[in-house]
């Protein structure tokens, strides 16, 4: 049997101590004298594994976090839940499939009735801050703000935050739904609104690019150095209060790819990656091949530009001792493609460059570098970081304890691995069209279901099925090839999709 966990003894002693206020102030003064280790999550956002040198890729994008991994356990065949932020972010925190969470939508929330199911307030005993600068992620973190002590601001370390000026009232939701249905979308009834205040927008942006040029940017609304960014994460780190969770979340190197001087020369040479056919589910909208590449260079220029602040950034934790007592996690939401006539993310694609994403985590007073190569999810951090802090799993979890962390079990070779795509579903109900992919071992199905307008009738009930280990681009179908396996995974996708009462 488990020793009774910390959370577990709090409880008990707030019933004693007879109420909330009680609970409360005992959790917290539990916390502030405990010896548990801080957990610092970094997640670099549309960060393709299939474009770092850490895992590969032929151009030397990534040093600074290679330096990171030569003390840090890395994962190989990570993935992603979803493949754009709603999806994927919501994954990490709750540790749950995009089906179960249901943040499916662009601008989808997490279902109410499942909402506290989550890291913030699973880790009451740690100071929880949390910061974004994606509009998106911040709409799920509003969520999950009765379990925050400090949720940042977007602006807090940019140069120009107008995204939410010119709006009164104290509800994130309320102004997050303002700018991006009112002032964005321009639906009926705020037209005249929309028009003018993305103008003026424009115009202040412009301005600014004048004199800033190397600035990076959300859209219109948000302007800043990467590197400045990460110099205040890592002040907000100094003065860490232990034990802390520190939640980050940061835009690069999602598009508009913006390299600073210095790096916007870079990469340039005569490489062409592999050519690859055409998705059906593509073609009337697909992006020429000089296009994907002249994007795919862009990228990686403004990928190695991220690296070179993540560097300066691990230096000033170094330097601070921070990192002493803490956890380092570096992942990433989704990743980016540039292939196949498909640029960018949250399309239907289950191919690897969008959902193969990179996963580094560094224990206090690791030294080695040690490499892991079985599948694994973003919904694996969760359930870790809860048994490292020697806290009990809740049974809703859908994810395991990664390898180099499970003591009591190595790891299990027939264990399975979803990345979801729903969007144009509503997230009440059955998922009609869907692209799932499923991982075990070095196999992967894909399966999409529910594609069948008039332009792709046969892109319903599709399966592809590939084998990761001796074809990475995932250029040749076995599906009627490897049979055995491919009926395997077919007969298991069923059963663990129906979740909810909801079948496949």
């Amino acid at each position: 049997m488990k020793k009774i966990g910390r959370r577990e003894f709090l409880k008990f002693v707030s019933a004693l101590s007879g109420g909330i206020a009680a609970s409360r102030f005992l959790t917290r003064s539990r916390a502030l004298s405990s010896d548990l280790p801080n957990i610092i999550i970094i997640v670099l956002d549309a960060l393709s594994a299939r474009n770092m040198s850490l895992h590969g890729y032929r151009r030397n994008t990534t040093p600074n976090i290679e330096r990171l991994a030569q003390r840090a356990n890395v994962y190989h065949a990570h993935h992603s839940g979803g493949t754009f932020t709603t999806a994927g972010t919501a994954s990490l925190p709750t540790g749950t499939y995009p089906w179960t969470h249901r943040a499916i939508n662009i601008k989808g929330l997490v279902n109410r009735s499942v909402s506290t199911r989550n890291i913030f307030n699973l880790f009451n005993s740690h100071r929880r801050v949390a910061f974004t600068q994606n509009y998106l992620a911040d709409y799920l973190l509003t969520q999950f703000e009765a379990d925050l002590d400090r949720h940042l601001p977007i602006g807090a370390f940019s140069r120009l935050e107008q995204y939410m000026d010119g709006l009164n009232g104290n509800d994130p939701l309320v102004q997050f739904r303002a700018n991006t249905d009112l002032l964005f979308d321009r639906i009926p009834g705020s037209l005249v609104l929309g028009v003018a205040n993305k103008y003026r927008k424009i115009n202040i942006a412009s301005e600014l690019r004048k004199t800033n040029d190397n600035l990076q940017q959300y859209r219109d609304d948000l302007f800043f150095y990467v590197q400045d960014v990460f110099s205040g994460l890592a002040s907000e780190l100094r003065e860490l209060e232990s034990p802390s969770l520190f939640y980050a979340h940061l835009y690069p190197p999602h598009d508009p790819y913006k390299p600073q001087e210095g790096f916007d020369e870079m990469f340039a040479d005569s490489w062409r990656p592999v050519e690859k056919p055409r998705h059906p589910l593509w073609k009337e909208h697909s992006t020429s091949r000089k296009t994907l590449n002249g994007q795919r260079r862009l990228y990686d220029q403004y990928l190695a530009n991220t690296d070179f602040a993540f560097g300066e950034f691990l230096d000033q934790l170094e330097k601070s001792g921070v990192l002493k007592n803490s956890y380092l996690i570096l992942t990433s939401d989704h990743g980016e493609s540039f292939e196949r006539g498909y640029l960018g993310h949250a399309g239907p694609y289950m191919y690897e460059p969008s959902v193969h994403i990179p996963l580094l985590i560094s224990t206090p007073g690791q030294t080695e570098r040690r490499d892991f190569y079985s599948a694994t999810n973003s919904v694996d951090v969760l359930p870790t970081l809860l048994d490292l802090c020697d806290y009990d799993i809740p049974a809703w979890c859908e994810g395991s304890i990664l390898p180099g962390f499970d003591a009591h079990s190595g790891v299990d070779s027939q264990r399975v691995t979803f990345s979801v795509d729903a969007k144009t579903n509503s997230a009440f109900g059955r998922l009609s069209a869907i692209s799932i992919a499923m991982r075990r071992e070095n196999f992967k199905l894909i399966y999409y279901k529910g594609y069948n307008d008039s332009n792709t009738p046969y892109h319903d009930g599709v399966f592809e099925l590939y084998n990761l280990e001796n074809d990475l681009e995932e250029m040749n179908d076995l599906v009627n090839f490897e049979t055995s396996t491919a009926h395997e995974l077919r007969e298991l996708l069923p059963a663990a999709y129906a979740v909810g009462g909801r079948p496949l």
